[in-house]
């Protein structure tokens, strides 16, 4: 099958044509909006990471195949300026300085880690010539963060559900947690978390951290063992998870470990954690195949999946349909605004687009007030329980 047939099946499935982007009688050469990529390209991030730039990329592909954007009487065909934070607070803050320091307006997609997105945070909340789309970092932003808008789950939606399903299941009195210490979303939500497992009536025995990038959890699981956990939670990213996993079931623990880590089968085989698996469950947003096997968003999912898989010759990954429909989030804004340079009308823009909208989305995104795919500058979703059978994830059920 060619990338252009994957393409035009896609269109379909995800409700929306070609014609959309045909300019009928539009015979002037198109000009070239660049727009600027964060990514984790390298560093313990870089699994995560690639798969949300190639989602970038893949759709940067599918808007100039379609024609490009229409941006008042002017088309564009989209170019990518992407940048590698090599997992680390220091580069991406650098390589924001870098964009700034063209002396023209910024528009920017990426930004995975929580670390990285908190760093360069406060150099450009306040600034009227930036926009940054961030589709991992599970840091929580509002309208005081002008210049970000998050369409992808904060950690807060995580600790709460994580609570819930922890609550919902049978003897569960004493939890340990372990929890990246890199991860600002996380670190920023411990209090909470501790609060609501309070509040459930179960009793935190221990609190761990450990290091982005991890290879060794030992110490840190055996001082939970010690309180004898019904539980353990561990909050951090998927590769690091799936050794820590594997760690804690070779000290002996058999009891329901709980992450939300978006976990992919790639990360359990690395970590050679398949036996460790069983009595673990992941609540995470849908990833491409959550979707199709739990019948929610199916056909999109499923083009999305073909198309990927196709092009980069592996299966999407934890951030990947957060990274595509952002992109095509700012793409009708920018459209709607009718400008590319004006950065306050396109976050007018930002504050009041639908989720109807953008029909491109593909996560099963919750309309706020009026159907707005954002509340304050953050997207809500509903979430997925997956568990490990014969090799790979399944869906369980879904938390909305």
């Amino acid at each position: 099958m060619s990338y252009m047939t994957s393409f035009r099946q896609f269109a379909v499935a995800a409700g929306f044509a070609a014609a959309t982007f045909a300019f009928a009688g539009t015979a002037a050469a198109q000009e070239t909006l660049t727009i600027f990529d964060l990514e984790s390209l390298t560093g313990p991030g870089q699994t995560t990471g690639v798969a949300q730039a190639n989602a970038v990329q893949l759709a940067v592909e599918h808007i100039n195949a379609a024609g490009g954007l229409k941006v008042g009487d002017k088309t564009y065909t989209v170019e990518l300026d992407t940048h590698d934070d090599r997992s680390q607070a220091t580069a991406g803050v650098t390589a924001i300085q870098k964009m700034l320091s063209y002396g023209k307006p910024v528009l920017m997609v990426g930004s995975l880690s929580s670390a990285v997105t908190g760093a360069y945070l406060p150099i450009v909340r306040e600034r009227e010539d930036f926009i940054s789309i961030v589709m991992g970092a599970a840091l929580f932003f509002t309208s005081e963060d002008k210049a970000i808008y998050h369409p992808r789950v904060a950690v807060a939606q995580y600790t709460e559900s994580t609570v819930t399903f922890i609550k919902g299941q049978e003897g569960i009195k004493r939890v340990g947690i372990m929890t990246d210490n890199k991860h600002g979303g996380f670190v920023q939500q411990t209090p909470r978390l501790k609060e609501l497992f309070g509040e459930a009536g179960m009793e935190v025995i221990g609190e761990e951290e450990f290091s982005f990038g991890a290879t060794q959890f030992g110490p840190q699981l055996t001082a939970i063992l010690r309180g004898n956990p019904d539980a353990i939670n561990i909050r951090g990213y998927g590769s690091d998870v799936a050794r820590a996993i594997k760690q804690a079931r070779d000290l002996g623990y058999t009891g329901l470990i709980v992450s939300s880590s978006g976990i992919v089968a790639k990360d359990v085989v690395e970590a050679q954690a398949d036996a460790a698996m069983e009595n673990a469950r992941d609540l995470f947003v849908p990833l491409a195949g959550d979707l199709i096997e739990g019948d929610r968003n199916a056909d999109k999912a499923k083009a999305f999946a073909d198309a990927y898989k196709e092009k980069f010759g592996e299966e999407s990954g934890a951030t990947s349909l957060s990274a595509y429909g952002g992109f095509y989030i700012l793409a009708r804004a920018i459209e709607k605004a009718g400008t590319v340079d004006d950065i306050p009308a396109i976050r007018k823009v930002l504050d009041d687009i639908t989720v109807a909208e953008v029909p491109e989305i593909i996560e099963p995104m919750i309309p706020q007030e009026g159907g707005r795919a954002f509340r304050e500058h953050q997207s809500y979703f509903a979430l997925v329980v997956r568990e490990w059978r014969d090799g790979r994830f399944v869906p369980v059920g879904f938390v909305d």
